[in-house]
């Protein structure tokens, strides 16, 4: 497996910095088009060959790093390894140009032939952590009430002290209305639903699920997160409305085969990571980077030079 996790590191730090010149500025297609050609910058100077499996450049009418895109100093090279990526420059477009919170720059990489690929561009998710997913599995089939259940009696907390994180969406109004009927309480995100996921995963972040539709890239890269971490992931694909693209849920190991390895950085503030901060010395990042074949995860703060 790949182990130079700190090069992954450098292209979402990369990718960060360049987006973090446009925070505020509300130009969406400038911040992706920056993040995108750091990060494919810095992929390029990696001693590897990648292909991109996964990404939102085609929907989101970005510069690149689209479906099968080849990466890597020895792209196109034969007799060296060759890697799948899944890719997300700026996960949290929105909250960078408006200086939201949450905004990453993130991608996950796994061996050859290993991670899922789909054109579509929603997935509905179900994440948990390894508190409940060393006990039980929760299921997209399941109705709400059961899987609330099922996480009240493994983690002992009442309702009440359930805490569900949703995508703030039209289409999860109905969702949102069922929890509450329980009890549950919501912690509604603008964007950014693979910290979200990864949250459900950190003793100290108080969020128990992620829950509902968002887009299918993510559930990729939160699916390689969460191996690392040991947690729970269930996606299905489907249509912005909900409506179902493919009935079989996949597991984590359908969507990533193998180990895998995830890097973030943050752009803008969040409960995960620190935004990009700004000193006479230069920027200061801050990352996270996961290996599930050691389930090792390291919190990284750098200081970059002028």
């Amino acid at each position: 497996m790949f182990h130079n996790t700190l090069d992954l590191m450098r292209a979402t730090e990369a990718a960060a910095i360049a987006a973090s010149q446009w925070v505020g500025t509300g130009d969406k297609l400038s911040a992706d088009k920056a993040a995108t050609d750091a990060m494919r910058d810095r992929l390029n100077r990696i001693e590897f060959a990648a292909k991109i499996m996964i990404g939102e450049g085609k929907k989101d009418a970005s510069s690149g790093l689209f479906n099968g895109d080849a990466v890597g100093k020895f792209a196109g090279q034969k007799g060296v390894p060759h890697y799948e990526i899944a890719v997300d420059p700026i996960d949290g477009t929105r909250p960078t140009v408006t200086s939201g919170p949450e905004a990453l720059s993130v991608l996950a990489l796994a061996e050859e032939n290993a991670l899922f690929a789909t054109e579509e561009f929603y997935m509905h998710k179900i994440a948990y952590g390894p508190d409940i997913a060393n006990k039980i599995e929760l299921n997209l089939n399941d109705p709400i009430e059961r899987n609330t259940q099922l996480i009240s009696a493994v983690t002992g907390k009442a309702y009440s002290k359930i805490v569900v994180c949703i995508l703030d969406r039209p289409r999860h109004e109905k969702i949102i209305a069922e929890f509450r009927k329980l009890g549950v309480r919501i912690k509604l995100i603008q964007d950014c639903d693979v910290s979200g996921a990864i949250a459900t995963c950190l003793p100290d972040s108080g969020i128990d699920l992620l829950y509902g539709i968002g887009g299918a890239p993510e559930g990729v890269i939160s699916a390689c997160a969460m191996k690392c971490l040991g947690g729970g992931f269930k996606g299905q694909l489907v249509k912005g409305d909900g409506s179902v693209v493919d009935a079989k849920i996949y597991s984590i190991n359908d969507l990533v085969r193998g180990h895998c390895v995830f890097a973030a950085t943050g752009i803008t503030n969040g409960s995960l990571l620190k935004g990009v901060r700004y000193t006479s010395r230069g920027p200061v990042t801050h990352s996270v980077v996961m290996r599930s074949e050691s389930g090792t995860v390291r919190w990284v703060s750098t200081y970059h030079g002028n």
